[in-house]
């Protein structure tokens, strides 16, 4: 991003919890717009300001009842759709029609990880506080996707998507293209180790047959659950969403990120959560899946290589970090800019707090803790972080349905965490709290030892969205990550 002032405003979004909903761990209402100059252009060309939409956010709801929050981010897609003004580059396209003729070809780039002496130097030595040492796998299968499936997944049409939106008050810009979702699984890496996950990928199936190759949107979602499943291959909210950027004529990919399969084999690990290079690496992975996909399988279009990335909460974390790792492991991508909304940006400050006093992002962070140390290698070590019985069996329950509170709510800090780490976190000193206070600090976007390289390009832009009256994430915090990344 470039160098720049940031600009603020507010708008406000409405979400409407059901019942059942595990409330604590959603995020406030007011929303407040940190973003430099290019990503302000046409903010409210569409009328996001105002949103006001009844919004389910769990799986399952009648699918008459949109996301408030998934329009909400559709604005300020749209918001940098105009930032680039560069015409949109090719991917290689050999034959854009889709009429009956000889198969499809389209060329993508290879897959290009580090190859500077920078990036080199990262690829050599990714692990991080006390990790056993690995490498960065270079293998050019990375991206490949190894099947499809269409089992389960709904069926739009611009039109219906369109009377969807408007049956919830909320008026778009013109749906365009009938799109099609498909599930893949794709082959990535986690720890160095040639792995598979899966992702969701929406497609328009009517362009028009001189058309430029699409667009690609790198889509992170929310917290979902911890487990198989929870992703965006099986949520509707997901797909919704995939579906309505898909008629604007992207192409979408959102990955279930690892340790959240949805194609019925078993993960062997459990998902590490809020952990930046795993997650990153597995969602530019993703990307590079898309661009690899047959053809045929997507409508027998080619894409281009231009990706935007967007995520929230969660997907915010995910978007900043890959934001900071696309230019080491997928360079041969052309990030044309991230949208990262409410993100746990500074994770230090935000378990710092969290381990203080009693509040939502508690929760979270015992989520983090649980999920994150077999990861780095120390899950047989909760006892360090955890009262019994969760020091055995808090990594166990997370993995237990699509919830994404979790199972455990304590009424009082000390019936989770045990008393040396509360101590640490109250009296700032977390980060020296053994490889557990590295794991909270390595994965903060202004603490972590993995150096930003900045866009040379002048249209490159990062929006991030902070909820003012955020009850998760901390506004004031996060508002100062912004600022860091803008001097």
């Amino acid at each position: 991003m470039q160098k720049s002032t940031p600009r603020a405003y507010s708008v406000r979004a409405w979400w409407w919890y059901p019942p059942d909903f595990d409330r604590e761990v959603g995020h406030a209402h007011t929303v407040t717009v940190a973003a430099d100059e290019c990503a302000l252009v046409n903010l409210g060309s569409y009328d996001c300001l105002g949103l006001g939409c009844s919004a389910a956010t769990r799986p399952g709801r009648d699918e008459g009842t949109l996301l408030a929050s998934e329009i909400f981010v559709l604005c300020f897609l749209f918001s940098l759709v105009g930032c680039d003004g560069a015409t949109r580059r090719d991917a290689g396209v050999t034959d854009a029609s889709a009429d009956a003729g000889p198969p499809l070809e389209c060329s993508f780039p290879a897959v290009l990880v580090a190859g500077t002496p920078e990036t080199d130097a990262l690829a050599a030595a990714p692990a991080r506080c006390g990790q056993t040492a690995h490498r960065w796998s270079r293998d050019a299968s990375l991206g490949t996707v190894t099947a499809y499936s269409t089992t389960g997944l709904p069926h739009y049409t611009a039109a219906r998507l369109q009377t969807l939106a408007e049956s919830q008050g909320v008026m778009l810009p013109e749906l365009t293209y009938d799109p099609s979702l498909v599930a893949i699984t794709y082959t990535t890496q986690d720890r160095g180790a040639l792995v598979e996950a899966t992702a969701l990928v929406a497609f328009p199936r009517n362009l028009p047959a001189d058309a430029p190759a699409p667009d690609v949107l790198l889509f992170l979602h929310g917290a979902s659950g911890y487990g198989d499943g929870c992703g965006p291959t099986h949520d509707f909210g997901g797909q919704l969403l995939a579906a309505l950027v898909a008629s604007f004529g992207w192409f979408v990919v959102a990955p279930d990120y690892l340790g959240l399969r949805g194609d019925g084999t078993p993960s062997t690990f459990p998902h590490p959560y809020l952990v930046g290079q795993a997650t990153a690496i597995a969602s530019l992975d993703a990307a590079r899946a898309l661009l690899r996909m047959d053809p045929a399988r997507r409508g027998s279009r080619c894409t281009s290589d231009r990706v935007l990335v967007l995520g929230g909460s969660q997907g915010g974390h995910a978007a900043l970090w890959i934001e900071r790792l696309a230019p080491y492991y997928a360079r041969e991508l052309t990030v044309v800019g991230t949208v990262a909304t409410v993100p746990p940006a500074d994770l230090g400050g935000e378990v710092s707090r969290a381990l203080s006093m009693l509040v939502p992002a508690s929760r979270s962070s015992s989520t983090f803790f649980g999920l994150a140390s077999p990861w780095y290698g120390v899950g047989d070590r909760l006892n360090e972080i955890f009262v019994a019985p969760y020091d055995t069996e808090i990594t166990a329950m997370l993995g237990m349905g699509c919830q994404p509170g979790g199972p455990v709510s304590p009424a009082a800090l000390e019936e989770l965490f045990v008393a040396p780490l509360l101590d640490a976190g109250s009296t700032g000193t977390l980060m020296d709290y053994s490889n557990f206070g590295c794991m909270v600090y390595e994965n903060g976007i202004p603490s972590t030892s993995i150096a930003r390289i900045a866009s040379v390009d002048p249209s490159y832009a990062t929006l991030v969205v902070l909820g003012s009256d955020d009850d998760l994430v901390t506004t004031p915090m996060e508002r100062g990550v912004v600022e860091s990344l803008c001097a």
